[in-house]
């Protein structure tokens, strides 16, 4: 409700944006990078914009179970850089993270280099000027930058994530400051991300995925048996998380990759089918003590060979990135997390 009184406790620091930052950075509050300082009127700004209650609470983060209200999110959203309009889409994303699918609770304390992707659908995509073409999981977009950004402080400032303490990554990885991108729906021969998920087309959507980094395929313009060798390959490295857990490895195609299968005839059941045959790999490509663990953990071969996942629907399939492109993106899934995906409320 606009205009309602904030209830945080006012911090009080030296008045100068260095001042700030050093406090901020001291209290273990940032990421490391330079805030926008959280003054009254800026989040109240922030948290005026979805018209509800400041002190509703939207979920419980965790580790620490800290309740993540408007106005706790709005807080994080000002330092993070956010404009006012992208303040359902991070709602959406906290509400996404602290499903019990998820498993916010060992994604935030794991030695794995596993971030929260954010992927924005629907109209909210063109509205908020999210990228989801050329560079779509670089720098030099604000919209991406901010809102992912925003969700790593929430994790760090209300979930308690805090590196070292909790935060146990061996090495981490740059998502771990900021993950967010748009599908390109517009050069996606398939049905998008969020209408696979069960949403409208016209609906606006955030999907949460806990993934454990990007690796580029490097493919040109090849045919379609080619280029899926080429993705499984990258997919199914003995090294993955998704050997030992499943999973939902995402396959993000480039539109001109995704052009060359659905020329073939490809849909995105077949296309995940061809890379769940694809990467099956036989019993003597694993040390025996590796492949103890993978059984014991669900795993069963087929016709002597092994599944990195265990149905072809758990392969995960988005189109994003700009045209003329040869490069795709595989990233594998941290353990035991699932994706999930919810709608973005419009306020009212």
């Amino acid at each position: 409700m606009p205009g309602a009184r904030l209830v945080s406790t006012p911090v009080t620091v030296e008045d100068s944006l260095e001042g700030i930052n050093e406090a901020f950075y001291e209290k273990g509050w940032t990421d490391g990078l330079p805030i926008v300082p959280p003054t009254e009127g800026r989040i109240r700004r922030i948290a005026d914009y979805v018209r509800r209650d400041p002190s509703e609470v939207v979920a419980l983060v965790p580790p620490a179970g800290g309740e993540a209200t408007i106005e706790k999110i709005a807080i994080n959203a000002v330092m993070a850089g956010c404009l006012p309009e992208y303040m359902p889409v991070l709602v959406a994303a906290v509400e996404a993270m602290a499903e019990p699918r998820f498993n916010l609770n060992g994604i935030q304390a794991t030695t794995n280099p596993v971030a929260p992707l954010t992927i924005i659908n629907g109209p909210i995509r063109k509205e908020l000027d999210i990228n989801c073409g050329s560079n779509a999981l670089g720098q030099g977009w604000r919209a991406n930058a901010t809102i992912g950004r925003a969700v790593r402080l929430v994790l760090v400032n209300i979930g308690g994530g805090l590196p070292g303490a909790v935060d146990k990554a061996t090495l981490g990885m740059p998502g771990k400051y900021t993950f967010c991108l748009g599908e390109n729906e517009e050069e996606s021969p398939w049905e998008p991300l969020h209408v696979e998920r069960g949403l409208s087309r016209e609906t606006s959507a955030v999907t949460v995925v806990g993934a454990s980094g990007t690796s580029n395929v490097a493919a040109s313009y090849l045919n379609a048996r080619v280029l899926l060798s080429c993705i499984a390959s990258a997919m199914a490295f003995l090294g993955s998380n998704n050997w030992p857990y499943g999973g939902e490895p995402l396959v993000i195609f480039c539109p001109s990759h995704a052009a060359i299968l659905a020329k073939e005839g490809y849909t995105k059941e077949k296309i995940k089918l061809a890379l769940y045959e694809r990467t099956l790999r036989p019993v003597s490509d694993f040390e025996p003590e590796y492949l103890d663990k993978l059984l014991r953990r669900g795993k069963k071969v087929v016709d002597g060979r092994v599944p990195l996942v265990f149905r072809p629907e758990d392969i995960m399939v988005v189109v994003a990135g700009g045209p003329g492109g040869i490069h795709s993106t595989v990233l594998a899934t941290f353990g035991e997390t699932w994706a999930v995906t919810r709608p973005v409320a419009r306020p009212i």
